[in-house]
């Protein structure tokens, strides 16, 4: 018998597996025949989610662990048993913060933390000269957009909440907000940046994967009570995602999958804006610098408790929560291995280019030593 299912999602390349599940037939030959829903932000994506107008959805996991600690928002339990991948971020400025990047740093700002200096003697002189602090776009509060914003920030020794304004601006209307100076700059997930620069709005300063490599991102998404009342289906949504990611990794089928996002994306989008966001899929380890090194393949589709631990530290380092044992444990909660197929290796760890490394054996004192200056509670 086919068990129908309603699954949101948000036009980005890395809701690829999602695509390439339903029109490869892989979700069908696991008794599935899901209906892919379009929306336009994250927060209609929880709240369809949570009010069971969807059953499944691409889920930013930093959002899924907020709702599941009920954080800023209503409280329901939520459980992944894949993600949907790492990386695919980039930050994008406008043309003249780049410029003036470029003045303050005296040459190139390949380097993260030489531009984050640099912004921070912008942010110095603004605030000396009583002009507006600069603003920076992200897709939601709970976000690794947000959180890659901070730690690049945080580089120069910038405050985020003192020093330049975070605000949220959907995914669809990046380009348009930063062509007309309503940000300074953004950071998003693919195609948005390719976009950006292809229309001349702005110039992509940073890869994601320069701030945070292997930085955990969206998640395949459910309801805890609904998984645990339908445990046979999401077992097969999750083995028809690892089906998905093996059809992606095949050089063979790259062409094809890069033509269904292009159709997906919409907006006149063409395959090499979407391309871009791939690293090489026959290499996943390997990461061009052009490239937004995007991995949906099989080592990237782990729910690892590792990646929540990381993405609760960050919110914690936010001050977005409180540090608490009850609450990391919650948090871990979210991604459920046991619930997805076996997979072979193991996810790869978030590795930041500034600061200290993260463990999540010693997390307390990652908190401490992250939190801006906030010791842990």
């Amino acid at each position: 018998m086919t068990k129908s299912l309603h699954v949101g999602y948000v036009p980005l390349t890395d809701a690829a597996l999602l695509h390439i599940a339903k029109t490869q037939g892989f979700a069908a030959a696991h008794g599935l025949d899901i209906e892919l829903v379009a929306e336009s932000s994250w927060a209609t994506i929880r709240d369809k989610l949570i009010t069971g107008h969807l059953d499944a959805a691409h889920m930013l996991a930093p959002a899924a662990i907020a709702v599941s600690l009920g954080i800023g928002q209503v409280q329901a339990s939520l459980l992944a048993p894949v993600a949907l991948g790492l990386n695919g971020n980039a930050i994008t400025v406008s043309h003249a913060l780049f410029d003036g990047l470029l003045q303050e740093a005296s040459g190139g700002v390949s380097d993260p933390r030489t531009s984050a200096k640099a912004l921070a003697s912008i942010v110095k002189k603004r605030r000396e000269a009583g002009l507006a602090p600069l603003t920076f776009g992200h897709v939601f509060p709970f976000s690794c957009h947000h959180y890659q914003l901070r730690l690049w920030m945080r580089a120069g020794g910038i405050v985020p909440d003192d020093d330049v304004r975070l605000i949220v601006v959907p995914p669809p209307f990046m380009v348009e907000t930063l062509r007309k100076g309503l940000v300074d700059g953004f950071c998003v997930g693919a195609p948005w940046n390719s976009l950006a620069a292809a229309a001349g709005a702005g110039t992509i300063l940073h890869q994601g994967t320069e701030i945070v490599l292997n930085c955990p991102e969206k998640i395949l998404a459910f309801r805890e009570e609904w998984a645990r009342a339908h445990e046979d289906g999401v077992r097969a949504f999750a083995a028809a995602i690892l089906d998905a990611a093996h059809f992606a990794a095949a050089p063979s089928n790259r062409g094809v999958l890069i033509s269904l996002l292009s159709r997906m994306a919409g907006q006149d989008i063409s395959p090499d804006v979407i391309g871009e966001a791939f690293e090489d899929l026959e290499k996943p380890s390997r990461l061009p610098s052009a490239a937004a090194g995007l991995r949906i393949d099989e080592g990237a589709i782990r729910a690892d408790p590792g990646h929540a631990l990381w993405i609760y530290a960050q919110m914690v380092a936010a001050g977005q929560c409180p540090y608490s044992e009850d609450l990391a444990v919650r948090a871990a909660a979210v991604y459920q291995p046991s619930l997805g197929p076996p997979l072979t290796g193991s996810a790869s760890a978030p590795q930041v280019f500034d600061g200290p490394p993260f463990s999540p054996k010693d997390l307390h004192a990652y908190v401490a030593a992250v939190a801006c200056g906030r010791p842990a509670e």
